[in-house]
């Protein structure tokens, strides 16, 4: 496994509790699920256990992966998934322009999360959303909910995915 690049098909969640969320809210799209051999002294291994079993996710135990991608020492978990798009709905919406910093954007999420708004648009440039510190920073709220990211070039918007 190889550090995130903006281009890759596939991003991941970096610890326990992202990596729950994803496996509760995207199960579709998780391709594996990557632990620490100390992960069995963390109370979430169980519930990323039953659910890899419920959706035949295969787990595998890797200590130099997680040693490899993690900058902290406290990361016993890893979720790699296909990037996905979302179309979003009528209703509330969150919209950012231009969001440039990878941990604000994750707080946003899960402040959007918390008041019950599950609609963002994005306005590019703006911050990876998959980049793994924005999902970190997102503590999974990421895959509660709906997104979409535009780009407005001369008064004209763009709808990309």
């Amino acid at each position: 496994m190889k550090i995130y690049k903006k281009n890759d098909e596939t991003s991941y969640t970096l610890g326990v509790f992202p990596t729950i969320e994803l496996l509760k809210k995207r199960p579709q799209d998780v391709i594996r699920v990557v632990v620490h051999s100390s992960i069995i002294q963390n109370k979430g291994y169980p519930l990323i256990q039953e659910l890899c079993q419920q959706y035949h996710i295969h787990i595998e135990i890797h200590d130099k992966t997680i040693d490899k991608l993690s900058p902290k020492n406290n990361c016993f978990a890893i979720g790699v998934f296909k990037k996905y798009s979302d179309q979003i709905q009528e209703g509330n919406h969150v919209v950012l322009v231009n969001p440039m910093d990878m941990g604000n954007m994750g707080t946003m999420m899960r402040t959007m999360l918390g008041f019950g708004y599950l609609h963002l648009v994005i306005i590019r440039p703006a911050v990876d959303i998959f980049d793994p510190k924005v999902i970190r920073a997102s503590m999974g709220a990421i895959f509660h909910l709906k997104y979409s990211i535009m780009i407005i070039l001369n008064h004209i918007i763009k709808t990309t995915s």
